[in-house]
């Protein structure tokens, strides 16, 4: 698996805008074919499991999605940007990443053993205790699997990226057509799809191996791992918002509905999925790219990519029409209600597709305190939010909470763009000297 690694492409660095665009392509591609495999796989478990056995699968899939986001701490945000940029270091870093990573995981899957499903009971769910063997192999699977994505993102080997994932989503939607082919397709044998990325990620053991040997060995400089340090503080604080708000909705309406009711308004999140991988594309290709260049360069790059951005979240928007004739059409009448749900997301994904380009141009410039910052204000109006509105209006409570969170993060985002870019225009404008 090294030499496949080994074996991926390297770009002169003087071809920055078109390896650009090549790799906007490659992860695009990438994930239009993944996300559509998922979005038929969607339609067939809302389908055939129905709202209430889709509700638990839903709440199965959040909070292996979520634990595996939410205990990487930011760390991959810190890997790319001083693997990109300290490239003979590359290995060490990423030995101390997944040395951290293993240590993490360890720590909370023995948590989660020892409390037999304590999470389960906080939110009200302990029906669900009886799938805990599958979040524990969904979350390990997921976390591993994530070290894999994230170093090809560091070298900007997208198009090999693209396959680890295409073939991943492909065995899944694979393991799918089976239990339909032979009408199977029940919550206990749905839950088994959890195993494929933790056997996937056994492919990688050599490089695993690597990783830890050169960090354990040969020592990351003194500075460099206290410029690390210094920046992975504030990923630290600014990704536990950051993950917590992925679905901070979905949990909190746990407490309040039936499951049947968080299928709707699962449902309508995953038809939303539309918009939401846009962000996570775009910003694993710019955060490499932009951390390679001088603050005038990420600047000049990051307008062109708001100018199109813009055109992009226009474009979305168009769906809300759209929804009444499309999502029966898909889920099912039983459905119906998510409509409204999913008009209310459309806004507020779009709201989050326009902050990525704020986004990482403050992270390539090595500024995630004021995200974090931002982050927290965010969480701390939805939590306001969703304790007042969900009791009132439920699925709807949680949508507009979700929506105005949302809006005001951007708001936040574009005003500390606005003002770095100010001072760096500053002290790059020539200083005209007048005599006497």
């Amino acid at each position: 698996m090294s030499k496949m690694f080994q074996a991926s492409a390297v770009f002169d660095s003087a071809k920055k805008p078109s390896l650009l665009v090549r790799n906007l392509g490659l992860t695009f591609f990438e994930a239009v074919v993944t996300k559509g495999l998922n979005f038929f796989m969607i339609l067939a478990l809302t389908r055939t499991l129905g709202p209430a056995d889709y509700g638990k699968y839903s709440f199965i899939f959040v909070a292996v999605t979520l634990l595996s986001a939410l205990f990487d701490f930011g760390m991959e945000n810190t890997a790319v940007r001083f693997s990109a940029r300290d490239k003979s270091e590359k290995y060490p870093i990423f030995g101390l990443y997944l040395s951290l990573k293993l240590g993490i995981l360890g720590v909370v899957i023995l948590f989660l053993i020892l409390t037999q499903g304590w999470l389960f009971q906080i939110l009200n769910k302990s029906e669900l205790i009886v799938f805990l063997p599958f979040l524990i192999v969904g979350l390990l699977g997921e976390s591993l699997f994530f070290v894999n994505d994230t170093y090809c993102q560091a070298n900007q080997w997208f198009q090999l990226r693209a396959i680890l994932n295409i073939v991943r989503f492909s065995i899944c939607f694979l393991f799918i057509g089976i239990l339909i082919f032979y009408n199977q397709l029940q919550l206990h044998w749905v839950l088994y799809v959890y195993w494929i990325p933790l056997l996937f990620s056994l492919l990688f053991s050599k490089q695993y191996v690597q990783f830890l040997s050169a960090f354990w060995k040969s020592h990351l400089p003194t500075s460099l791992m206290t410029e690390i340090t210094g920046y992975q503080k504030w990923m630290l604080v600014y990704s536990v918002a950051n993950n917590l708000l992925s679905r901070l909705d979905f949990l909190m309406l746990g407490l309040w509905v039936s499951y049947a009711q968080l299928g709707l308004y699962n449902a309508a999140v995953q038809l939303c999925a539309i918009i939401a991988f846009l962000p996570l594309v775009l910003g694993k290709v710019l955060l490499p790219t932009l951390s390679g260049l001088s603050e005038t360069q990420v600047f000049q790059v990051s307008e062109k990519i708001i100018q199109y951005t813009l055109i992009l979240v226009l474009a979305a928007l168009t769906l809300i029409p759209m929804s009444p004739f499309v999502i029966p059409i898909l889920f099912g009448k039983q459905y119906q209600a998510s409509i409204g749900v999913f008009q209310i997301l459309v806004m507020a994904y779009a709201a989050g597709l326009m902050s990525m380009p704020f986004e990482q141009t403050l992270y390539s410039l090595g500024k995630p305190d004021v995200l974090c910052t931002s982050r927290y204000w965010q969480l701390a109006i939805i939590l306001l939010l969703n304790i007042i509105m969900i009791p009132l209006w439920g699925l709807y409570g949680a949508a507009v909470g979700t929506f105005v969170g949302r809006l005001l993060y951007l708001l936040q985002v574009r005003v500390h763009y606005l003002r770095y870019q100010k001072s760096v225009s500053e002290k790059t404008e020539p200083q005209w000297v007048v005599g006497t």
